[in-house]
């Protein structure tokens, strides 16, 4: 069994991997050292994995103490620490700097291409709102990031006065009051992203959305989108599985 952990930049997500099917996905917030706890007793019930690999884009303490915590666990563990690099699994790192590319945007790519035949856009909605190009024969062609729509709407709320931040629900549309226009065009402003730069790619390129807002920016293209909430955990689990041809 593989213990797949992907480290966010708001949560820490894992599932196990056996004979090529994953778990259902867990998800803790870490934002406080009782987090960890809880991490520690939902994994004091699992089998002993085989192997652990972890995806971190989150700060260094918190990778180390979630490693030290599954070590603490399972001693004899084999750990694999994702890294980006400049070809693996068939994927060619469009970055003159390889590993500046984020790792859960690398692992997504490699997961697209191997899950994904053909030209595939990869759009990744959490905290951040990053997309990036990969074609058939596996070139990365480049990719975007902005901020994901909490963000968005954190970030106006902090530096405008008067304006309220309340939960609401978005929708692609105008509104009549503030609250939905502030998370409506917030909404908005992600599809637009995404919408003009899947125009400016050349050839048929499918659209795949991962991430905690996946479906609510799926839901506010109008184009065909694939959601797959899962594509950094399966490249985390190609990454168990051998070298990539490096």
């Amino acid at each position: 069994m593989k213990l797949l952990v992907d480290l966010g930049n708001s949560r820490l997500k894992w599932c196990t991997e056996q004979d090529g099917r994953l778990s259902p996905v867990n998800a803790i917030d870490y934002k406080h050292a009782r987090d960890l706890e809880a991490l520690r007793q939902s994994w004091s019930e699992l089998a002993q994995p085989r192997d652990l690999a972890i995806s971190s884009v989150a700060h260094g303490a918190l990778a180390q103490d979630t490693i030290a915590l599954a070590l603490a666990l399972w001693p004899k563990v084999t750990l694999y620490q994702a890294q980006s690099a400049a070809y693996e699994y068939g994927v060619r790192n469009a970055y003159a700097e390889p590993t500046k590319l984020g790792v859960d945007r690398w692992l997504a790519l490699l997961a697209a291409h191997r899950h994904y035949p053909g030209n595939v856009c990869v759009v990744d909605c959490g905290t951040a709102v990053t997309l990036d190009a990969v074609t058939a024969d596996g070139q990365h062609l480049g990719g975007l990031i902005c901020p994901g729509l909490n963000l968005m709407r954190n970030a106006l709320a902090a530096n405008t006065a008067n304006l309220p931040l309340k939960a609401y629900t978005p929708q692609a549309q105008l509104a009549n009051a503030t609250e939905p226009a502030i998370a409506n065009g917030v909404l908005l402003a992600a599809a637009g992203m995404v919408a003009l730069a899947a125009k400016q790619l050349t050839g048929n390129f499918r659209l795949l959305i991962t991430g905690g807002d996946a479906d609510l920016l799926g839901s506010a293209l109008e184009l065909p989108v694939t959601i797959d909430s899962d594509l950094v955990l399966k490249g985390l689990a190609l990454v168990c599985r051998g070298s990539g041809n490096r």
